[in-house]
């Protein structure tokens, strides 16, 4: 399972968007693309930080997914 969270959110709440294991597969393309473009790799067994601008880079490599699961990060 990979969990999302905003860095505003409270500690120990519940995370923003969870992504089953099958969901997280779609975005690994979207990873791998993010650390070719900035050099910044996401562990999906850690915990990650991104920055915005970075943020903006990996809405629009998945925006090309047509998953609704992956259609709610990028919204």
């Amino acid at each position: 399972m990979l969990d999302f969270s905003y860095l505003s959110d409270q500690k120990d709440s519940k995370p923003s968007v969870v992504l089953s294991d099958k969901k997280e597969q779609l975005l690994e393309q979207a990873f791998i693309d993010l650390k070719r473009k900035t050099g910044i790799m996401i562990d999906v067994y850690g915990r990650n930080r991104i920055y915005p601008d970075h943020q903006k880079i990996l809405i629009n490599l998945l925006q090309k997914h047509h998953d609704n699961e992956i259609q709610k990060l990028v919204m």
